[in-house]
C-alpha cells in the first residue's frame, strides 16, 4: 500500500545577531506580533536578550519560523555560539544609519559559523532604519550645525552630563583647550542632538520626554553620537576595532564614568584616546561624515550582498536574500517576513555535515 501522506508542516529555527541597537528585538516582536496580536515592542534602553523563540506563522501555521534575537553586546558571544550551532539559518541585522559598525554584525555571524553543522545553510541580511536614514539625510546640514553650535557653546560652558552608578549624579567638565578627546567629544555630540531633537528630558529615564524627530529616538541618537564621534577623530589600526566594541555601552563613556585610562585596562592595544582640533569640524566636515561614512547608500548594500556571497565558500552559507527596510512599517515587515519564508524554503536544502574549522572570513571584507 502506498504512503499517501503530504508534508504540512514545515518549520525553522532562526538566530538573529548584530550590533546593538540595529533593530532585531524590534523586528522579531513586529514580526511575531503578526501571529500573536497581544504582543508589543518597546524601546529599551539597556539593550534586551532573548531566550526563547517568537514564532512567526505562515498559512494558516502550516509554515512557521522560530526567531531569536541574541543580544549584540560581546559578553553574549558564547549565548550566540550555542543557540547557533543548533540554529538552521541565521539574519544579519545592519543598522543603515550607521555602515562603520557593520563590521560587528558581520563578525559576529563569521565567528559564529564555525560552529554551524551544516552547509548551504541559509543567511539573510536586513539592513534596518531605511526610514531613518532617509531623513537624517535630509537633515544633514542641521545635525552638523547644531553640534558646531555646541562646541562654541563648549569653550565658554561646562559640559553637563548624568553619570550612572548606584544613582543618577549630574556632574560637569571644562574644556581646557581646542582639541577635544574621544570621550569630551562623544558627549558634547550627544547633548547637542539631544537639545534640538528632544524635549522634556529627565535623567536616567530614557522614555520621558518627546521626540522632535521621527524614529530618532534617544538609543538611536547614542548610537548615531558613537559613531560620529568615531569618523571625526579618526582612529586607526587596532584603535578602531577596539572602539567598535564602545558600541556595546548605549550611554555615553563619560555617562559610565568609564575613561580612556579604563579601556586600557581591557583593551590594552587601543592606545592613545583619539583627539581632533576642534577648529578642524566645521559644519561642512560633520555633514560630509554623516553623508558619505555613516549612512549606508544602496551601492553599499550592493557591495555588502556581494562580499557575503564571496564568503559563502568557506562559511558555509547560502545567501537567501537581503531587505532594506523600517521595521516599523507594514510595507518593511511584509518585505522582512516574505524573505524569512525564503530562508525556510532554503532550510531544506542545507546539509549536515561535521565541520568545526577555525576561520575569520571577515577580514577578507575589510
Amino acid at each position: 500500500m502506498s504512503d499517501t501522506r503530504e508534508e504540512s508542516i514545515n518549520a525553522g529555527r532562526l538566530l538573529v545577531v548584530g550590533t546593538q541597537a540595529g533593530g532585531k528585538t524590534a523586528l522579531v516582536t513586529k514580526l511575531a506580533a503578526r501571529t500573536d496580536q497581544s504582543m508589543s515592542y518597546e524601546e529599551d534602553f539597556g539593550g534586551t536578550i532573548e531566550t526563547e523563540y517568537l514564532r512567526l506563522s505562515f498559512d494558516e501555521g502550516r509554515f512557521f519560523s522560530l526567531l531569536l534575537p541574541v543580544g549584540g553586546q560581546q559578553k553574549w558571544q558564547k549565548l550566540r555560539e550555542r543557540f547557533g550551532s543548533t540554529a538552521e539559518g541565521m539574519i544579519i541585522i545592519l543598522d543603515s544609519c550607521t555602515k562603520k559598525f557593520w563590521l560587528n554584525s558581520l563578525s559576529q555571524a563569521s565567528s559564529i559559523s564555525s560552529f554551524l553543522p551544516y552547509d548551504n545553510y541559509p543567511i539573510a541580511a536586513v539592513i534596518t532604519k531605511r526610514d531613518l536614514n532617509e531623513i537624517i539625510r535630509k537633515e544633514a546640514e542641521n545635525f552638523a550645525q547644531a553640534i558646531v553650535d555646541g562646541l562654541k557653546e563648549a569653550k565658554t560652558s561646562p559640559i553637563v552630563y548624568y553619570s550612572r552608578g548606584f544613582r543618577i549624579t549630574e556632574r560637569k567638565i571644562h574644556l581646557l583647550s581646542n582639541v577635544i578627546p574621544f570621550t569630551t567629544l562623544e558627549q558634547v555630540i550627544i547633548n547637542s542632538l539631544e537639545s534640538k531633537y528632544f524635549t522634556g528630558l529627565v535623567p536616567g529615564n530614557a522614555r520621558q520626554g518627546k521626540v522632535l524627530l521621527p524614529g530618532f529616538s534617544l538609543v538611536n541618537c547614542r548610537i548615531f553620537s558613537r559613531a560620529l564621534t568615531q569618523e571625526l577623530t579618526k582612529p586607526k589600526g587596532d584603535q578602531m576595532q577596539i572602539l567598535s566594541l564602545l558600541n556595546d555601552m548605549r550611554p555615553s563613556m563619560l555617562e559610565l564614568d568609564t575613561n580612556w585610562v579604563d579601556l586600557l585596562q581591557k583593551y590594552p592595544k587601543a592606545g592613545a584616546e583619539p583627539q581632533v582640533n576642534m577648529d578642524d569640524l566645521t559644519v561642512d566636515v560633520i555633514k560630509d561624515t554623516i553623508l558619505n561614512n555613516l549612512l549606508a547608500s544602496e551601492a553599499d548594500i550592493t557591495d555588502l550582498v556581494s562580499e557575503l556571497k564571496k564568503l559563502s565558500p568557506k562559511t558555509g552559507w547560502k545567501v537567501s536574500g537581503h531587505e532594506h527596510i523600517s521595521i516599523f512599517e507594514d510595507e518593511g515587515l511584509e518585505y522582512a517576513a516574505a524573505l524569512i519564508r525564503k530562508m525556510m524554503v532554503d532550510v531544506k536544502e542545507s546539509e549536515r555535515v561535521d565541520k568545526f574549522n577555525l576561520f575569520n572570513p571577515i577580514e577578507q571584507l575589510f
